[in-house]
Formats: structure tokens, C-alpha cells, sequence
């Protein structure tokens, strides 16, 4: 049997290229460089966060008026009797009327106008009735963020049912 042979590769002395491959370092400069970098993303980064929060708050807060406006509805037509949300515009406060609780529109986020049948409100108090039978007075409430963004909530003067959106 004949013995096999098997060739190695020879090995090349080590040369200054290879001697920092072994290292595995930085230099000082790159680490500048990569820390300017990182900064300068955070830094066109960062505002466009602000915005993102305020639209989460504005989405938030008239969500909060629909959900309010949706148990004076629920109430309404489980205890058979006409019930309100009362909304007080300067004060961004909003309460099933009887209930005891009181809630607050999130930080930058208020009751720009309110329309109920045909009055228009920027002002002031308000409240939005509902009937027994499921239905309630027509109303759209413009939910307002600082940043001029802003959301309506409309209840279907039929049916009772509010909806928030553009």
C-alpha cells in the first residue's frame, strides 16, 4: 500500500498586515468618527420623535372621548333613561353625567369645537344626551393637539354610536 501524501501549504511569516489583523482594534480616529456619526443620526432623528408622542396623545385623547361617549350610550339604554356626557371646553374635563368621574384630555391635547344639533361651541360647557332607544343627539367634537393637529369624534344621531377619526 502506498503511503498517501498530503501537501501543506507553507506558512508565510508573519508581516505587519497580519499583525494587526491579530490585534482586533480600533483606532482612536475611527471611534470619533463612528461616535460623530451616531450623533449626527440621533440629532435628525430625535424631533421627528415629538411629533410621533403628540400624534399618539391626540390619537389617545379622542379615543377617550368616544369610549366616554360610548358608556353614556350604554348607560342610556341599560338603565332605560336618557343619560349625558357633560364637557366643559375650557377646563378640557368630560363626565357621564351622575357617575362621579371625571376625566381629563391628555397634556397638549383639548376640545377645539363642539357641534350639538346645530349649535357650534368653542367655549364653555356642553352635553350630548342619549335616549333609551340607542339614539342621541347628533354631535362632532374636534379633538385638538398643540401642534395643530386634530381629530373629530362624531356621534351618529341614529344609532348613538361614536366614532373617532379624521
Amino acid at each position: 500500500m502506498a503511503a498517501s501524501s498530503h501537501r501543506f501549504p507553507a506558512r508565510r511569516p508573519a508581516g505587519p498586515r497580519d499583525r494587526r489583523s491579530a490585534d482586533r482594534g480600533f483606532t482612536l480616529l475611527e471611534l470619533i468618527i463612528v461616535l460623530f456619526l451616531a450623533g449626527l443620526v440621533a440629532a435628525l432623528v430625535a424631533p421627528s420623535f415629538s411629533g410621533t408622542l403628540e400624534s399618539a396623545r391626540l390619537r389617545s385623547g379622542a379615543a377617550e372621548v368616544r369610549a366616554v361617549l360610548t358608556l353614556g350610550r350604554t348607560l342610556a339604554a341599560s338603565g332605560s333613561r336618557i343619560r349625558s356626557v357633560t364637557f366643559d371646553i375650557d377646563r378640557g374635563e368630560y363626565a357621564v353625567a351622575g357617575e362621579g368621574r371625571t376625566f381629563l384630555l391628555p397634556e397638549g391635547i383639548r376640545v377645539d369645537s363642539a357641534r350639538v344639533g346645530r349649535e357650534v361651541l368653542e367655549r364653555g360647557t356642553f352635553l350630548v344626551r342619549f335616549f333609551p332607544d340607542g339614539s342621541a343627539e347628533e354631535t362632532e367634537i374636534v379633538v385638538a393637539s398643540s401642534e395643530g393637529g386634530r381629530l373629530r369624534v362624531h356621534v351618529d344621531p341614529l344609532t348613538g354610536i361614536a366614532e373617532a377619526g379624521i
